[in-house]
Parts: structure tokens; C-alpha cells; sequence
């Protein structure tokens, strides 16, 4: 039975690096490189594949067939093979080409996913005796951008910053909610901060950042959970950090833990 393991990356199979961005004149053919390394004692056989991808407004990916959405590269990818094999301890270097669009005919971020889908799957070792044992195939995500330099590079900004209370006799259900949206045609990523000071104490709780990307012109929900912090009246923060960018966005709101 084949198991697939997912868009994962293996601990002794690497990709690097895990986006391509290209840049180059109207009409060039521009290729940036991908290098592959397999520091194992077996071979890999891949099958390479485009798809076209977005995210949802949880910043969930979602895939369609190439050239299906309206924002998809796909087409002006060429690729120098559709599969490939990776000996044991062999390093390789895989040339993925854009012809760059036409000048004034695109004006904002397009991307695909470069698939590498392993064909040779192996059985992995069996804690039983019954000899049926899994298949485990594992698949490679590229993401593969190109950003015309019409495009207008925006900002972030907050649509909504809420405070859910728990359901009656579930504490564990209450969190802090933002909507915040991408108004420029460029993808971004970063963190989102959430800092909360308690009004009583002063005391200061930083739970971890939480990471985000988001599509051109386009809106996401994202939220932390609150039910490890202590009971109390709390200043609640909220920071959208896209880290290349100094303007930071922030958004506060009071609201009460409970227990």
C-alpha cells in the first residue's frame, strides 16, 4: 500500500532553496538554480511537475492544474527534464527557466509549485511480523515567484482585531482573533507578535510568533489561543512584522481572561 508522506522535506534528501524568485528584463530567459542533495545510501527517482497554488484566509495552500488561476507563472516555466534521478551521495543542480512576461502586460505577483513527486517508494520497516509494511513517498514543494517592478509593493493593515470568549464551561475555546489584509501586489510573509500586559501586575506574557504569507490583494484570519494564560484584565497587542519592512503594524485591545 503507498503512503504519500506529504510535502515534507526528508532528513538526508535536501532542496534548496524552497522558493525561486525570478527577476530579468521583458522577454529574457531567466533561470535560477535549484540544488539537490542525497546524503543517503539509496537512489531517488522523482517525476517533476507544475501546479498552479493559492492560500485560503487561514494561509492554507491549496493546488489546482497548471495554468488554471488567474495569477499562475505556469506556462512560462520551462524545465530542463520531467524526471530525474538522485544517486547516493550525489549533488545536483536543477535549472528551472521563466521567460519574463512582455513589458506592461502583468502587474502583479505570479507564482506556480514545482513538484518532486518520488516514484521508487520504499517499504518501511514494520513494528509487526504480518510482512505488509507501507510505502512512503515523499514529495518536494517549490514555490515559484515572479514580481514585475510595476508591481505596487503596498502595505499590511488590520481589518479586525477581536477577543472570542470561551464557550460557557470551556476556557480552552477563548483567543485572540485578527483579519488583517495584503493591499499591494507583491507576496509577503513574516510574523504576527501577540504581546499582553496584565493591568493588575504588569506583568508581560509573549507567546510565540506565528508565521504568515499571503497572496496579493487578499485577506487572512489568524489567531492565538489564550488558554494558557493566567485569569485577569489584560492590554492586548497585536504586530504584523514583515521583517524587511520597518513600518510595523499594530493594533491593541482590552479584554479579560478567564479560567
Amino acid at each position: 500500500m503507498a503512503v504519500c508522506c506529504g510535502r515534507l522535506q526528508a532528513q538526508q534528501l535536501s532542496f534548496s532553496p524552497m522558493r525561486l524568485f525570478f527577476k530579468g528584463a521583458p522577454g529574457e530567459n531567466v533561470s535560477e538554480a535549484l540544488i539537490i542533495a542525497n546524503t543517503t545510501a539509496a537512489p531517488y527517482e522523482f517525476l517533476v511537475s507544475i501546479q498552479d497554488w493559492n492560500r485560503d484566509s487561514l494561509g492554507v495552500k491549496h493546488y489546482f492544474p497548471a495554468n488554471t488561476l488567474p495569477r499562475s507563472n505556469a506556462q512560462r516555466i520551462r524545465l530542463p527534464q520531467t524526471s530525474l534521478v538522485i544517486a547516493p551521495g550525489e549533488t545536483k543542480t536543477y535549472l528551472v527557466t521563466m521567460q519574463i512576461p512582455p513589458a506592461g502586460t502583468q502587474h502583479t505577483t505570479t507564482n506556480s509549485m514545482l513538484f518532486f513527486t518520488q516514484t521508487n517508494a520504499r517499504r518501511a520497516e514494520s513494528g509487526d511480523k504480518s510482512g505488509i509494511g507501507l510505502k512512503i513517498s515523499l514529495e518536494f514543494g517549490i514555490q515559484l515567484f515572479y514580481t514585475p517592478g510595476t508591481a505596487e509593493k503596498g502595505t499590511l493593515r488590520f481589518l479586525a482585531f477581536n477577543y472570542d470568549p470561551p464557550a460557557a464551561g470551556d476556557t480552552a475555546l477563548q483567543r485572540l482573533a485578527i483579519r488583517y489584509q495584503n493591499t499591494g501586489s507583491v507576496h509577503k510573509d513574516g510574523f504576527v507578535r501577540f504581546e499582553l500586559t496584565n493591568k493588575q501586575t504588569g506583568a508581560e506574557i509573549k507567546p510565540d510568533p506565528i508565521p504568515f504569507a499571503i497572496m496579493p490583494l487578499s485577506e487572512q484570519v489568524v489567531y492565538c489561543r489564550l488558554n494558557d494564560i493566567p485569569e485577569g484584565d489584560y492590554l492586548a497587542v497585536a504586530i504584523l512584522d514583515t521583517k524587511s519592512d520597518n513600518d510595523l503594524k499594530v493594533a491593541e485591545k482590552n479584554i479579560h481572561v478567564k479560567k
